[in-house]
């Protein structure tokens, strides 16, 4: 019935509407009004305490603020250096097997070159395997993307190749905390007159 009244005369319909807004908006004013006013009251106390307070307590306040501040950065500074620290520590020590085990490799193919046939191909496929394997989870992005270059390119004889598979060695170093070493100081120790294949 109550629809039917309203779809017969419209225009109460109307008045009745604007009257529900015209309500809402004067409850809305109301409250944003004593909203406004609160935040006002609020600080006129809060600037008064101030006012009322002794210059050393407000400078004390400051200090101790100032204080606390800076032990929060520095407590968070300090957590961040030490996860950075031990992380690094983890990895390194993760590191640090297949690395050698990589190092060991490269001077028992040179002893192969050298004539001394000890190391076979099925022990280095083995030794080659175990050190893919051992990357996949530990080695930096720069190792692992070296070792592909280094793969991809073919034999360790070749000169070219040799620089590459110094430069992952040095790189290795890096991972382990040490500094790189200049080019072919490295090689030096396996290849004699490395020196003179630097600048070609």
């Amino acid at each position: 019935m109550r629809g039917d009244f309203f779809e017969v005369h419209p225009r109460i319909n109307i008045i009745f509407a604007l009257d529900v807004i015209t309500i809402i908006v004067i409850i809305a004013s109301i409250i944003l009004k004593n909203i406004v006013k609160g935040i006002i009251e609020s600080l006129e106390w809060l600037t008064s305490a101030v006012s009322n307070m002794d210059v050393v307590v407000i400078v004390a306040l400051i200090t101790g603020t100032v204080s606390i501040v800076s032990v929060i950065i520095s407590s968070i500074v300090s957590k961040i250096i030490d996860y950075k620290k031990n992380r690094q520590e983890y990895l390194a020590q993760k590191r640090e097997k297949p690395y050698g085990e990589f190092v060991a490799m490269v001077y028992k193919l040179q002893k192969n070159v050298e004539g001394d046939n000890l190391y076979t191909e099925e022990m280095m496929l083995k030794d080659l395997s175990s050190f893919s394997k051992q990357i996949t989870l530990w080695g930096s992005s720069k190792v692992v993307n070296l070792w592909v270059e280094f793969r991809e390119k073919g034999k360790v004889q070749e000169q070219g190749n040799l620089f590459i598979l110094e430069e992952l060695m040095n790189e290795m170093r890096k991972d382990l905390g040490m500094k790189k070493v200049e080019k072919g100081n490295l090689l030096a120790f396996f290849v004699n007159d490395i020196k003179k294949y630097i600048n070609k």
